[in-house]
Order: structure tokens, then C-alpha cells, then sequence
């Protein structure tokens, strides 16, 4: 290789390298990208696994073992199964209900502030129902408190986990949420040996311990920082990215430059000199600004012929009209010395950092000074940059944060060139921040919400977007839900109470949700690893999953001996894992990433409300009939209607992009006459 070739190869990485650090950053001086805090997959993440898995352990343990303590709450307070039932299903139905809510907090708090909160008010919901002398009582304290503290503990364990992952997200996702199973399996045994040395009460004290350990667990969520790399000033970048094009091209560089030809192939060719007028492009006075670094000026092309007579009066005109365009600049700047001062600096240590003369043309100027006008003073650009970082780090400004999978199989990471570009895409911000009138959008915006931080607002609104029930598949996703968690809980709290009276030992029934525990976190594990396959339906194997758990539900009933119930508990266990445990991926295949954070806090919705009304529908079933076998016949039936459902869906999906492409077609046909008849007028005209 020939010391030109070397030369020009040097050249040419060196304008790679400036074009790959100018897609880094966008126009404007706020380098959104360097914003994002970057997951570490890994670290201090597997800590944050560990406080989740604890956290889901201590909260979900505590909520499925409700069925032992109902028959102790039965007789002290002396009321139907139907009615205490109330208190165990206001206990699930609100932490999954008070999603949205918990959500905004989140967002606002963050993941450790919240979590430690909602440590606080469980604890005290746990130690204040042991002064209940109602089951009204025990159902505000015990249930909607309780209820309320769980669910400040719940979002934020799980939010915690996506937040700092993307590449391994479902191995650690898998890991925390095994949780669940594992504290249904630990406190099954555990809660039944309280019962059995104390009454309730001391057993309520104890658990209020217990869950106030979760705020030790929160406090190991610390927030994600932004990486502390500084973006290079606007007029430097466009400095760097022009002696980039320059050294590449034809007037700069070495003594070659490359022509593409008409076959696609490049050929290299040796530059003709020409007359030069230095100059003439240059629509402000640098050497004002940067002084003694200054160097020499940028050679521009000028006509090579130019007529004798009148080329003095050309160029005469030519510098008149340059000392005007920059006496009109620095009129401009005159009336922001801030914005003077700034557009100084960057010029000079553009300047001085490259040790050679580069041109900016005026519309280049123009533009900056309107990019400048639009965000105001200095002042103004560094409280809007400050706010636009804050934004970026919260949690739930990530549209896939709620998403249990691997991010890798998202069309959405698949169809970017890099992972800093698809954190970049799937990072929101509220557009009242991202115009610089944040200010204007709590006054304007809001109704009787301005109180309320436009952030806020805008997290709660994304989870609580009730428009997204118009979307059919959305709905019939909702309905199959709703069912589902009508018959999801009924063995939690009574398969106890229905293996007791087939003369089974209280302590020996108890292990059942044991049973349904461990064999729930094998399902978990199971479910997540197939449909982490791009060839998997996820919604096929949820459907599979919630008809095989119904039949299991549905055959309680003809148990009659202790082997028959565990063989159902854990039939149960392993296949109910999947409705749960797949929800934000069978979200993401119907509605896509975009509308997962409102079809997850609509979809917690419904479903905490039909966890509340489940056990005690099932309850009064009992109390009417002093059997178990038609309520276990109910919950299986309504799970087989929620597959039912389910596997509608496809086909609804179908017909709803069939309609579409009419929809499209008909439009499309409607702008075509239109068209045609506005022609056929203009030519009647003519």
C-alpha cells in the first residue's frame, strides 16, 4: 500500500468516526441518548433480583395463604364463609387494583421510596387488624390497607428487576418472580404452626414483622444514573462532521479524491487545482470571535473566468455584503448577551480544537439562533435539559420496563441499528417537557389535576387510558380475564376448608398450598423459557395452561382421599403459573410495546376486581349449599370460559386488520375520485 493510499485510509476512519459521534447526539445541545441509564445487566441487578424474589416471597406468600386463617376468622367472629372471605379477596383484589395508582408513585418516588412506603402501611394494616371486633373492621384494616400496602410493595419489586435489565431480563425476571410460588410453599406451614401456638392475633403481629423487612429489601432498589459522558457543544459537532465531509471530498485532503460510478463501484482520481477566492462562503467573521487561534481561511471555489472589468465591483459587492450579513449577527446577539456569550465559546473552542478555519454558513446560524429562541435563555436550556434527564431515569419512562421477557425478540430492538438506539426509542417523555412548557401544561393542562405533577399525570393517565377498551382485542382479552380471576383464587382459600371435610387433618390440608406453591415456581420457570422462542405463540400456551388448570379445579370435587388432592393442587399449580406469569409478553404480541403500560394497568384493573368478587361468590355458593362441590365446579367452569375466550382472540385480531385494509382501501379509493373529479374540473375550466 502506497503512503497516499495509507494517508487516505487514515482520513477516511477519522470521518467515520465523526459521523458515528455526530448520530450519537440530535440537533439540538441536549444529547438525549447519554440521558438514559443504561441497564447493567448484571452487578448490583442480581441484588435487585434478590430484594424481588424476597419481596414477591413475603407479599404473595402471605396473600394465597388467606384459606388458613378463614376457618379461625369463621369462628371468632361467627359469620358465613362468604362474608370473611371478603377480607382475603380485598387483600388481593386492591394490590393488583391500585396498580395505576402505585404506578404514578413509582415514577414520581421511585422504586426504593415506594417500596419502603408500602412496607410502612402493610405493617400497620397487619397490627391494627388485631383490633378489629368486626369482620367491617377487619376488612378496611386487614384487606383494603393491607391491600394498599402490598401493592406499594408489588409494582416496584417488579418494575425494579426491568429497570436494570435488558438482554438477561428474563432469566432475572424468572428468578424474582419465582417468589411468589416459593412464599406460597413457605408460608402455607408457617402460617398453620402461628395459628397453632397463637391465635390470630399474634399471628397478624408476626406477619406485620415480616412485612416490615420488605422495607430493608426496598431499600436496596437505588435508581439508575445517567452515564456522566458530556455531549460536545452544537457548533463543534457541525465543525468536526464539515473538516469530516471536507477531508473525504474534493477540495481538502490529499491529493485524490473517490467518484462513485455508475456501477456502484468507486474510483479514485487526482484533484485539478483552481483559482480560489478565500472567503466567499463564510457568512460571519471568525477570526473576531476566536482571536489569535484563528488560522488560515478555507479555500472556496470561485468562477474561474471572471470578467477584468467588473471583477474590483464584484468583489466590493461580495464584501459589503459580508460585513452586513455580520452586522445583523451580531445585532442579533446583541439582544441576548447570554446567548452571545454562548454561541462565543463554542466558536472559539471549536476553533481552537481544530487549529483551522471552518465555515457556517448563515441559514446554519439562523437555525441555531431559532433553536436557541425556542428553549429561551441559558438558564432555560440547563432547567430544560435537568428536567428532560430526570424524566429519562424514572422507571416507568421506559416503554418495555413492564415487559417479563427478553427484550432481543422485540421488533422494536430488532428493527434498530444498535441497543443505545432502541433505548433511545423506547424512552418517553411528556411533550410539555420536551417543548420547554412544562410550566404551561400545569396551568392549561390537567382540569382539576394542576396540582398534580405533569409526570404524574401523565403515568397515571397512560395506565388508566380507558380508551384502549375500543380495541377489540383488548376487550375480549379483558372479558377472558376478568373470568379467569373469578375462578383463580377459589382454591387459594378454600381447598383447606374442602380437604378438612373429607376427614382430612387440618395441619396435613394445610400443605396443599404448599403443594400448589412449589409447583407454581416450576411452572413459572417452565412457561418463561418457552415462550421466550420467536416460533412460540404465547397466547397458545396461556389458553392450554388456563383450560388445564380448570380441569383440575373442576375435578376437587371428586377427591376423596389426600393423594387425590395433591395430585389437583398440583396440577393446578404448574399450569396456573402461565396465566400470570406471561401477561405483559402475550400483551406485547396482541397490542405491541407501545400500549403496554395502559393495557397492564387496565388489565391489573379488571382483574383486582374480579379477584374480589371470586372467593366470596364462591363463599355464599357454600353458604347456600354447605358444599364445596358446586362452588370448585363454578371457578373450573369460569376458567374454561376465560380460554374459551381467549382463543377468540386470533380470530378477532384477524378480523379487526381485515377491516383495516378495507378501511385503508376505501379511503384510498375515496382520494383517488376526488382526484379525478378535481381534475376533470380544472380541465372543463382550461
Amino acid at each position: 500500500m502506497s503512503r497516499e493510499d495509507k494517508k487516505q485510509s487514515k482520513q477516511d476512519a477519522k470521518g467515520a468516526d465523526a459521523e458515528a459521534n455526530a448520530e450519537e447526539c440530535d440537533g439540538d445541545d441536549i444529547c438525549e441518548i447519554h440521558d438514559i441509564p443504561i441497564p447493567p445487566d448484571g452487578g448490583w441487578g442480581w441484588v435487585i433480583v434478590m430484594s424481588s424474589f424476597l419481596c414477591n416471597l413475603i407479599v404473595d406468600g402471605i396473600a394465597y395463604t388467606f384459606g388458613v386463617f378463614l376457618p379461625k376468622f369463621v369462628v371468632y367472629f361467627n359469620e358465613g364463609k362468604g362474608t370473611v372471605a371478603w377480607v382475603g379477596s380485598l387483600l388481593a383484589g386492591v394490590y393488583l387494583s391500585c396498580g395505576p395508582i402505585v404506578g404514578a408513585l413509582t415514577n414520581k418516588f421511585g422504586c426504593r421510596t415506594t417500596c419502603i412506603m408500602g412496607s410502612v402501611v402493610g405493617m400497620a394494616a397487619f397490627a391494627l387488624s388485631t383490633l378489629s371486633e368486626s369482620v367491617a373492621m377487619l376488612m378496611v384494616t386487614y384487606g383494603i390497607i393491607g391491600g394498599i400496602g402490598f401493592g406499594l410493595i408489588y409494582l416496584p419489586a417488579i418494575v425494579s428487576v426491568g429497570y436494570y435489565f435488558e438482554k438477561k431480563r428474563a432469566l432475572a425476571t424468572g428468578i424474582a418472580v419465582c417468589g411468589s410460588g416459593f412464599g406460597t410453599f413457605v408460608f402455607a406451614p408457617l402460617a398453620a404452626m402461628l395459628l397453632e401456638h397463637y391465635d390470630w392475633k399474634g399471628a397478624n403481629l408476626i406477619l406485620a414483622g415480616i412485612i416490615l423487612n420488605c422495607a430493608v429489601f426496598g431499600s436496596l432498589m437505588r435508581p439508575l444514573e445517567a452515564p456522566k459522558k458530556k455531549c460536545k457543544p452544537l457548533l463543534q459537532r457541525m465543525a468536526e462532521d464539515k473538516a469530516a465531509q471536507l477531508e473525504r471530498g474534493s477540495l481538502m485532503g490529499s491529493q485524490y479524491f473517490m467518484v462513485q460510478l455508475a456501477d456502484g463501484s468507486y474510483e479514485k482520481r487526482l484533484k485539478v487545482p483552481v483559482n480560489v477566492d478565500p472567503g466567499v462562503h463564510s457568512s460571519f467573521d471568525l477570526d473576531e470571535l476566536a482571536g489569535a487561534h484563528a488560522a488560515a481561511r478555507m479555500p472556496t471555489i470561485s468562477e474561474a473566468k471572471s470578467d477584468p472589468v467588473n471583477g474590483d465591483a464584484a468583489q466590493q459587492e461580495k464584501k459589503e455584503d459580508k460585513q452586513m450579513k455580520n452586522a445583523q449577527l451580531k445585532d442579533n446577539l446583541e439582544e441576548d448577551p447570554k446567548e452571545s456569550d454562548k454561541l462565543i465559546d463554542e466558536v472559539k473552542s471549536a476553533v481552537a480544537l481544530r487549529g483551522s478555519r471552518n465555515s457556517v454558513s448563515n441559514g446554519e446560524a439562523s437555525n441555531l439562533k431559532r433553536r436557541s429562541g425556542a428553549y429561551g435563555s441559558k438558564d432555560d436550556v440547563n432547567s430544560l435539559s435537568a428536567s428532560k434527564k430526570d424524566l429519562a431515569a424514572r422507571p416507568l419512562a421506559r416503554k418495555d420496563v413492564l415487559y417479563t421477557g427478553s427484550v432481543t425478540n422485540l421488533p422494536e430492538y430488532q428493527s434498530q441499528k444498535s441497543l443505545a438506539s432502541y433505548r433511545q426509542s423506547i424512552v418517553s417523555i411528556p411533550k410539555a417537557v420536551q417543548t420547554g412548557k412544562a410550566g404551561q401544561g400545569k396551568k392549561s393542562g390537567g382540569g382539576c389535576c394542576t396540582c398534580i405533577p405533569e409526570a404524574t399525570r401523565k403515568e397515571m393517565s397512560g395506565l388508566m387510558d380507558f380508551s384502549l377498551m375500543k380495541d377489540p382485542v383488548f376487550l375480549f382479552l379483558g372479558v377472558s380475564n376478568v373470568f379467569g380471576m373469578l375462578g383463580f383464587y377459589v382454591p387459594f382459600v378454600y381447598i383447606i376448608d374442602a380437604a378438612t371435610t373429607k376427614d382430612i387433618d387440618e395441619e396435613t390440608a394445610a400443605f396443599l398450598l404448599s403443594i400448589i406453591g412449589i409447583t407454581n415456581t416450576v411452572g413459572r420457570l417452565i412457561s418463561g423459557y418457552i415462550s421466550d422462542f420467536p416460533a412460540v405463540d404465547s397466547l397458545f400456551v396461556t389458553n392450554v395452561c388456563i383450560a388445564v388448570s380448570g380441569v383440575a379445579v373442576f375435578c376437587v370435587p371428586f377427591c376423596n382421599n389426600y393423594v387425590g388432592f395433591c395430585i389437583a393442587s398440583g396440577v393446578f399449580g404448574l399450569f396456573s403459573s402461565a396465566f400470570i406469569a406471561l401477561t405483559s409478553i402475550v400483551l406485547v404480541d396482541l397490542l405491541g410495546i407501545a400500549q403496554l403500560t395502559n393495557a397492564f394497568g387496565l388489565l391489573c384493573l379488571l382483574r383486582g376486581v374480579a379477584a374480589i368478587v371470586g372467593p366470596p361468590l364462591a363463599g355464599s355458593v357454600f353458604d347456600m349449599t354447605q358444599s364445596y362441590d358446586v362452588p370448585f365446579w363454578l371457578a373450573g367452569i369460569f376458567l374454561f370460559i376465560s380460554s374459551a375466550i381467549s382463543f377468540m382472540v386470533p380470530c378477532v385480531r384477524r378480523w379487526v386488520k381485515r377491516k383495516e385494509v378495507a378501511l385503508t382501501a376505501k379511503t384510498a379509493g375515496e382520494m383517488k375520485q376526488l382526484k379525478s373529479s378535481e381534475d376533470a374540473t380544472r380541465a372543463v375550466q382550461t
